[in-house]
């Protein structure tokens, strides 16, 4: 106005279509309701535009943002675990095995390639990896070195083997247990070369079950409800007794696992032999894994007494 000696209107036309880089062009509004009716259009149709602009660069960035912090987060933690166990596969049976972990505590990192199940995982808020677990690099960010299992779970057999081979290549400690399963029975004695500890197929182990159910449902029913009847709290555990503990050099008869502990001793694991038929005289050595079956409170009493706590 004060430059050009422009009336008010001129004035602020120029000025909004000069901020907006809108431009002039060759043809202009000429009469004020059309140089107001620019100005509106223009103001609403930058500030659109620019809305518009945002809110998609603000989403798309907002999720790439949440996507790489959250998985750096997440391989942070991975990272920090120790002794924890690795399931490959979230299939059918990877989720009834997570669902167990889950039950009893256990730390665990799940391998899947599917990008919409590993998500679902994420979602669920456990410590999950997208990626094909047959590779060096992703057990080992799986931390497949720290340990302390490998349950692989992929409804191929080669697949499986893959995996078994690499991960016992990759943890060569005798004390890491890799379990396996096996769809087919020929694959079970492949498996074992591989490195497995234990191969499970789920077909047999399914039939056996429904045979013994037909002939001996009294046992079935005692094995549902100490590993899958959470209103009883019974289970089985697996008890090492380390050397300052107080049982080391006690005999079954005076340990007191029974009275103090309303548990029972059905075996105990020493030096690579299983003991089912034991004597009372029988003495608690260093390094012994005793087989107890009891409540789980009570179980988790005897493990710390076991661990010399």
């Amino acid at each position: 106005m004060v430059l050009e000696r422009l009336p008010l209107l001129d004035a602020l036309y120029l000025t909004v279509t000069t901020v907006s880089t809108v431009g002039y062009g060759d043809v202009v509004a000429k009469s004020d309701a059309g140089r107001l009716f620019t100005i509106v259009l223009i103001l609403f149709g930058v500030g659109s535009a620019f809305y518009v602009f945002t809110s998609v660069f603000q989403v798309v960035l907002e999720g790439k943002l949440r996507d790489v912090l959250g998985r750096r987060g997440m391989q942070r933690r991975i990272e920090n675990l120790s002794g924890h166990i690795i399931v490959c596969g979230a299939g059918r049976v990877g989720n009834v095995v997570m669902e167990r972990l889950l039950q009893d505590k256990e730390p665990f990192v799940v391998i899947d390639q599917d990008a919409t199940i590993w998500q679902s995982l994420v979602d669920r808020g456990l410590l999950a990896i997208q990626g094909d677990a047959t590779l060096d690099s992703i057990l080992l960010q799986a931390g497949v070195r720290k340990a302390r299992g490998i349950i692989t779970t992929i409804s191929h057999d080669a697949e499986n083997v893959y995996v078994t081979l690499t991960a016992r290549n990759l943890n060569p400690d005798p004390a890491f247990s890799i379990v396996a399963r096996a769809n087919r029975a020929e694959a079970i004695e492949k498996l074992k070369r591989s490195g497995a500890t234990n191969v499970i197929s789920p077909e047999i182990m399914g039939g056996r079950q429904m045979a013994t159910a037909m002939t001996k449902p009294a046992i079935v029913d005692l094995m549902d409800n100490v590993f899958y009847n959470e209103e009883l709290h019974l289970d089985i555990a697996e008890i090492r007794v380390s050397p300052s503990s107080s049982l080391v050099g006690t005999s079954l008869a005076v340990c007191g696992i029974k009275e103090q502990y309303d548990s029972l001793i059905v075996g105990i694991h020493r030096q690579g032999n299983l003991m089912t038929h034991i004597a009372a005289a029988e003495t608690i050595e260093v390094g012994d894994v005793l087989l107890v079956i009891g409540h789980r409170d009570r179980l988790s009493e005897l493990q710390r007494r076991a661990a010399g706590y």
